[in-house]
């Protein structure tokens, strides 16, 4: 009686004074079948974080800039009769930044924020593409 071969095993075939040989190209599907898997993996994981990442773009859109404006730094310093005209000046500009579509905060009510986000009152705005080199 001949043993069964299990199933799903490729082919063999034994020759005299030999080992066992597999039929030719067998094992190859099996590469390509991992490589596209990987590759397909690899495809989905990008297309979800895509996905994910869509509607935090989209509500970070309609936010506006925030700006830190240092009204306490702007009086540092100015003597008492130009107080008034200092204080002015400083809502002025806040109220330019805001028509440019920026949210001004006071930076007195601020606990914490980058160092980036405050602007001395009296200074002049940049935008992103200006700046020290």
């Amino acid at each position: 009686m001949r043993p069964e071969r299990p199933t799903g095993s490729p082919p063999t075939r034994r020759e005299p004074g030999s080992a066992v040989v597999r039929s030719p190209g067998t094992g190859d599907g099996r590469w390509l079948w991992l490589v596209l898997g990987l590759l397909a993996a690899g495809g989905a994981g990008y297309l979800g974080a895509v996905l994910a990442e869509r509607p935090l773009r989209a509500e970070l859109a309609l936010r506006p800039p925030v700006i830190l404006l240092d009204l306490a730094d702007a009086v540092r310093g100015v003597p008492p009769g130009a107080l008034d005209a200092r204080v002015a000046e400083a809502r002025a500009q806040a109220k330019r930044l805001a028509a440019g579509g920026f949210l001004v905060l006071d930076a007195q009510a601020v606990i914490a924020a980058p160092p980036e986000l405050y602007l001395a009152a009296g200074a002049k705005a940049q935008s992103p593409g200006e700046g020290a080199p």
